[in-house]
């Protein structure tokens, strides 16, 4: 019997956990609080006091354990069907196994290219592996060729084990495919709507949180960023995302979906017309466009209402681009994929997107709808148009990594919904535009440039000071900045924010180390700065100070990075309170572990990273 024909044995035993058992009891619990909940009250006329009052007593007992039972059942349901997924990974995990044999099998038998077969029996021999690390992760044992070594030893419990297994291996992927199809089918419009974005994705692809929270922001499937974040948190529980957690943080920020998950979100999205992943470019009907590698037509349909650039490394905007898209809500033309920067060294051409008839840009004003656009890693992307200012929905811009932007202009401060805006690795933008004070829905801002003297009327942090809900804010001090007297005190002021981001412009040192400013700037060292009240996290970037101490002490701040620079020493100071750490490339620091400790005593080993600080001293 092939792998396929297995998977097509329906049983409906296997399923029965769930939706023989846990389903129907679930349903005459549902009964039961029905009948509690309609159940007349007792006549006050005709019974005794006490009488009267023991009965109520008795209705809030009953239903309170109602509830408790109800939630307990509902957590069996969650594990069952996690297991259920764990088995199926498993068992889809030979459809590869079984193809890479048939190859081999074909080779040997017709054409006799023993090095065909050879590299067939070399995808098997991998996709085995594959296996073998799923069964371990599930079972927690060990199944490198242990029938050599003799039996594992026995289970704790055994009878239960063998069941379980038993029953679950004999569930078949086309109904339990079809019922979890179903499920999403029948999700409430805006969940679905969050969950079906995942197809968009190539397989295996590792997707960030932000991402995926501006884009649903943009549709409308999400109302903020918080209620995204939570969404997104929904996504893990529910199974359909698998988290991939972070280094030095507890908090998850990307994700990737199972192959066959992705499979079935890919049929419910083509079955409803959600997504058209295999239009071939061609866009005239698709309400959702996926840019893929190849040539591209942009004929889309005026019902569109997201263009998403998943592979397209070349983009021409014509007159068709933007007109009549009236219901456009989404446009990421950049770059979703992360690229570390070695990544961006080794093949720097894998993170750029090419863009010609920038000019077309400014057709976006008829695109009164959008909310989210994205620019990311493009090239030649001048200025912004000042029409953008006409987007008064537009609630997300980001524009990271835009290597030729100069200038944003003055169409940007009438973006009156801007809650995101991302300047980061723009390094040609010489200063804000004044008026950004104005856009007082911003919670985050990336990329605020201290303006250099070509700028006339240079917008300062204190404009920053009217943005009551930025929580986080990076800010860039060029070699050219010229910042007021008290422009870094200012910062003192920023009472919602939370993480604070500064990186300095590589400056020049003189014979005997001390850094010199340019002939514009204030000299670093009578440079006053303060920090926000309720800040949690700071990353500094090329510290330009040889001592800590010379600068403000960030005791309170929870999480503390500080990567390149000229840092000689933290000081001997005590009672940091960071509990996260992370010094990277900080060739000068002579440092050393015990220093550290006194320092900083909330500090675990597991939450502190010093890399590539050669003059530090590590403990023993």
């Amino acid at each position: 019997m092939s792998v396929a024909q297995s998977k097509e044995r329906g049983n409906p035993a296997a399923r029965g956990v769930e939706e023989d058992i846990l389903v129907p009891l679930l349903a005459r619990l549902a009964t039961i609080r029905t009948v509690l909940d309609n159940a007349p009250a007792p006549s006050r006329r005709r019974l005794p006091v006490h009488v009267r009052d023991a009965e109520e007593d008795a209705r809030v007992e009953a239903r309170a354990l109602l509830e408790k039972v109800q939630g307990e059942m509902s957590y069996l349901q969650r594990v069952f069907r996690r297991i259920d997924e764990a088995e199926n990974s498993i068992l889809y995990g030979f459809d590869p196994v079984e193809e890479q044999i048939d190859d081999a099998l074909q080779q040997a038998q017709v054409g006799l290219d023993v090095e065909q077969v050879h590299e067939a029996l070399l995808a098997v021999d991998a996709d085995i592996e594959v296996i073998k690390a799923s069964i371990r992760e599930v079972y927690r044992f060990p199944c490198d060729g242990d029938e050599r070594r003799g039996p594992p030893p026995p289970s704790t419990a055994p009878a239960t084990g063998v069941v379980m297994t038993r029953r679950m291996g004999e569930i078949r992927r086309g109904p339990q495919m079809r019922h979890l199809g179903l499920a999403i089918g029948g999700f409430e419009a805006r969940l679905r709507g969050c969950v079906l974005t995942l197809a968009a994705f190539p397989e295996c692809a590792v997707i960030k949180k932000r991402l995926l929270i501006h884009w649903w922001l943009g549709e409308g499937f999400v109302r903020s960023a918080a209620e995204g974040k939570s969404r997104f948190d929904e996504l893990i529980a529910k199974g359909l995302i698998v988290p991939i957690p972070g280094h030095l943080c507890a908090t998850v920020h990307r994700c990737t979906v199972r192959p066959w998950m992705r499979d079935l979100l890919t049929g419910v999205a083509k079955r409803t017309a959600f997504l058209d992943l295999d239009s071939g470019n061609d866009f005239t009907l698709a309400r959702r466009a996926c840019l893929n590698a190849g040539r591209m037509s942009s004929g889309f349909s005026a019902e569109a209402r997201a263009i998403y650039n998943i592979d397209q490394k070349y983009l021409e905007l014509d007159d068709a681009w933007f007109a009549g898209k009236k219901e456009l809500r989404a446009l990421q033309l950049g770059q979703w994929r992360e690229f570390g920067p070695l990544e961006q060294i080794a093949n720097p051409m894998d993170s750029h997107i090419e863009l010609s008839g920038v000019e077309h840009l400014a057709d976006m004003e008829s695109c009164k709808n959008l909310r989210y656009i994205s620019f990311r890693g493009i090239s030649r992307i001048e200025s912004l148009p000042d029409s953008i200012g006409r987007l008064r929905e537009l609630t997300v811009l980001d524009l990271r990594a835009c290597h030729n932007l100069e200038e944003l202009g003055q169409g940007i401060t009438r973006l009156d919904r801007l809650g995101y805006l991302d300047l980061s690795e723009c390094h040609l933008l010489v200063g804000m535009p004044k008026g950004i004070g104005r856009l007082t829905r911003l919670e985050v801002l990336k990329g605020f440039v201290v303006a250099n003297p070509s700028r006339r009327e240079p917008c300062h942090l204190n404009e920053l000071t009217k943005l009551n809900k930025l929580r986080k804010l990076g800010i860039v001090i060029g070699t050219m900045a010229v910042p007021t007297d008290d422009e870094f005190m200012k910062l003192g002021e920023f009472r919602a924010l939370e993480s604070l981001k500064i990186r300095w412009g590589v400056l020049a040192s003189d014979s005997k180390g001390k850094i010199e400013a340019s002939s514009h700037q204030k000299p670093i060292d009578k440079m006053k700065f303060a920090l926000p009240p309720n800040l949690k996290k700071l990353d500094l970037r090329c510290f330009p100070l040889t001592d800590f101490a010379q600068w403000v002490t960030p005791k309170g701040v929870k999480k503390l990075y500080i990567r390149g620079g000229k840092l000689m020493t933290l000081g001997d100071e005590q009672g940091w309170e960071a509990e996260v750490l992370r010094l990277r490339f900080l060739n000068d620091l002579e440092y050393d572990h015990d220093r550290l400790k006194r320092s900083f005593r909330k500090l675990k080993p597991e939450n502190t990273e010093i890399h590539a600080c050669p003059k530090f001293i590590r403990g023993q």
